[in-house]
C-alpha cells in the first residue's frame, strides 16, 4: 500500500507532510512507498492524531490506516491529560481499526495494545519497559509513553476504533515542563545503542497487529496472563482519584479476568476500578 501525502484538509490543523532536513526519520518515511502493509498518513503538524484518525473513519477510510505526525499542538492523553508532542523526537501516531469485537471488549484493546508496546519497545531498553494500569508505559518508574484507544458507532456500521500510541524516544528533560522533568523519560536515555524510530515503529506496528489477531481470535485471557508479566502496579501501594475526585488509597492486587483493576483499601474493602486516574506512590 502506498504511503499517502495528503493534501486534503480535514480541518484547518491538519497539515500535509513536509520532509525535513533536521530529522533524519521523516525523510527515511517520505521515501517509504508502505509501512508494514499500512497506508500511512504523514503530517507535518496536528493538533491531535486520534481526532484525525477518527475523521478518516468516518469517511471510510480502510482499517489498518495510521495517520503520523512530527508533532501535535494538542496531543491528548486519557481523562482530558495533555501529551507533550515535540518535533523530531518522539513516535505520534493513531491506527484505525473497524476490529471484530463485541462492543463490551473494545476496552480491552488498551491492555491488549500495552502488551505489544511493551514487546516491542524491550529490546531498546534496560531496565525492561512495564505498564501502569491501564496506559502508560513506565521505564524505572517513569512515564515514556501513553496509549489512547478511543471509539464511535454508527448504526448499521461496525465500530470505529482509533488507537493513539504517544512515545519518548530521544526526548530531552530541558523539552519538558520543570514539574514533570523528575516523572518522565525518554526511550534512548535507557537504551545502550542508537534508536531507529522507523525501526522501531515498524515493531510496534507488527506486535499491535499480532496482539489484534489474537484478540479477534478470542485469547483475551492469554494476553492478560502477558500484561501481568509488565504491570508495574501489582502489590504497590497507589492512590485511586474517581471521576468524582474521591481519592481510595490501598495495594493494588492487580486485573481480574476481564482486565479491571481491584483495589484493597487500609480498611480491608476491595474496590474495582473502572476509571479515574491511579497515581503510584514511592518505594
Amino acid at each position: 500500500m502506498a504511503c499517502l501525502f495528503t493534501t486534503l484538509r480535514y480541518n484547518h490543523a491538519m497539515m500535509s507532510a513536509t520532509p525535513s532536513a533536521a530529522d533524519p526519520f521523516w525523510q527515511e518515511m517520505a521515501g517509504s512507498p508502505a509501512l508494514s502493509g499500512h497506508p500511512l498518513i504523514m503530517l507535518a503538524e496536528t493538533v491531535s492524531t486520534n481526532s484525525d484518525a477518527l475523521q478518516l473513519g468516518r469517511r471510510g477510510a480502510p482499517s489498518g490506516t495510521v495517520v503520523i505526525a512530527r508533532s501535535q499542538t494538542g496531543g491528548r492523553g486519557r481523562l482530558g491529560k495533555a501529551w507533550l508532542s515535540p518535533a523530531g523526537s518522539g513516535l505520534y501516531f493513531s491506527m484505525l481499526m473497524r476490529p471484530s469485537l463485541a462492543p463490551a471488549d473494545l476496552p480491552k484493546i488498551t491492555l491488549a495494545a500495552g502488551v505489544a508496546l511493551c514487546r516491542a519497545v524491550c529490546r531498546f531498553c534496560h531496565p525492561a519497559a512495564m505498564i501502569k494500569w491501564p496506559n502508560d508505559l513506565l521505564i524505572d518508574g517513569k512515564k515514556c509513553g501513553g496509549i489512547l484507544t478511543e471509539s464511535e458507532f454508527g448504526k448499521d456500521m461496525p465500530a470505529v476504533v482509533v488507537l493513539g500510541i504517544g512515545l519518548n524516544v530521544s526526548t530531552l528533560p530541558a523539552a519538558f515542563p520543570e514539574e514533570l522533568r523528575g516523572k518522565v523519560t525518554s526511550l534512548s536515555q535507557h537504551s545502550r545503542e542508537t534508536i531507529c524510530r522507523t525501526t522501531l515503529l515498524k515493531n510496534i506496528l507488527a506486535a499491535i497487529d499480532t496482539i489484534m489477531a489474537r484478540m479477534e481470535g478470542g485469547d483475551f485471557a492469554g494476553i492478560l496472563d502477558q500484561w501481568r508479566s509488565f504491570d508495574a502496579t501489582k502489590g504497590r501501594r497507589l492512590t485511586w482519584v474517581t471521576t468524582g475526585r474521591q481519592a481510595v488509597t490501598g495495594i493494588s492486587l492487580g486485573p481480574d479476568n476481564e482486565g479491571r483493576l481491584h483495589i484493597k483499601d487500609d480498611q480491608g474493602r476491595t474496590h474495582e476500578v473502572l476509571s479515574g486516574d491511579i497515581r503510584l506512590q514511592s518505594f
